[in-house]
Parts: structure tokens; sequence; C-alpha cells
């Protein structure tokens, strides 16, 4: 189905603001400033939850569409071309996956870093990997089951009402189903 252009690019807008690395950044601050206010510690709870959620996988997709790239092309590669290479690689995402998850949730819990974050960053590994899995057989959509991951770790800690977070995740799944990332209507809806 061909959409106007104005459509287009309001979904578009629309993914982006909802992506998950845009929003994780939000909902871990969110939940470590509701566990401390204090500044110097709800800081230091986020930057590490991110650090140690985002840089290991990062740097192995990074390395891995690198390599495949230059085997195949000796071309260079844009740190715009992991994505692609993920949905090439399926297996890639199960092991960004556990990279996501595997330095961060230890570290975090050596760190006393309140129960909702590592809950947080422990769920949101979880769904990467069973989306990773379904995959295999079926395109889901890991954009929507991050984010949907989010926002229930979000309204289950800090008591947000569900009417609030639910018209959240509805917009994206339409948004992703506009931009025609994932054709079937039950995109995500497996995760």
């Amino acid at each position: 189905m061909r959409h106007p252009e104005g459509t287009r690019r309001i979904a578009r807008v629309i993914s982006k603001l909802l992506h998950p690395y845009v929003c994780l950044p939000i909902v871990v601050a969110l939940i470590a400033y509701g566990a401390s206010p204090n500044p110097g510690l709800w800081i230091k709870w986020t930057m590490a939850a991110l650090l140690l959620a985002y840089l290991p996988p990062l740097l192995y997709s990074y390395r891995q569409a690198r390599v495949t790239a230059v085997a195949q092309t000796t071309g260079q590669v844009s740190l715009g071309s992991v994505p692609k290479f993920v949905r090439e690689h399926p297996n890639e995402l199960s092991v960004g996956a556990c990279l996501f998850g595997v330095f961060s949730v230890p570290t975090l819990y050596f760190l006393s870093s309140p129960p909702g974050i590592i809950a947080t960053i422990a769920g949101a590994t979880a769904t990467m990997l069973l989306t990773a899995q379904v995959n295999r057989i079926y395109r889901s959509s890991l954009h929507l089951a991050f984010f949907t991951s989010m926002t229930l770790s979000l309204g289950i800690i800090l008591s947000i009402p569900w009417l609030f977070i639910a018209p959240f995740i509805v917009v994206l799944g339409a948004s992703r189903y506009h931009l025609g990332s994932h054709p079937q209507r039950s995109s995500g809806s497996a995760c």
C-alpha cells in the first residue's frame, strides 16, 4: 500500500523518537531517579547501565559488519551498516543481546544499583534473546518488542498507569507497519 510522503515522514520521526536506544537512557534515568533523588547516585547508575549495555554489542556488531564487508568488497563500513548486518545475519542478534546484558547486569549488581535498573536491563536482554529466536522463523519487530519491554518496566517500577503507556506502544507499532518495516499485521506481538 502506498502512503503519502507526509505520513511516511511522521512515521519515520515517531519510529526514531521511540527507538529503544533513544528511550533506554530516559527509562533508566527515571528508574534511577525514582530510587534515589541524589544526583551523584542516579547519574552513576544510569551511566554505568548505559555504557555497559551499549558499548559491547555496538563494538562487536561494528567489528563483525566491517569484517564481513571487507571480506566481500574491501570497502569501508559505516555505523549505519550495523543494523543491516544484524538483519542479514540473525544469529548475530543473539550474540548482541547477550553482550547487552552480560557485562551490565553483574556490574550493576556489584555497584548496588537499584533492582529496578537491573531488572530493566535483564528484561531487555531476555526480550532481545526471545526476539532473536522468534526471528529465525518469523519476522518480528525487535524495535517494538524492546520498546514494549522498557515501557513495561517503567510502568511496573514507577507505577505509571497503563492507559498512559499503551498508546505509545500502539503508535510505534503503527509507525513501523506504515514504514513497511514489518509487513505482517501482528508484527512484534509474538514477543
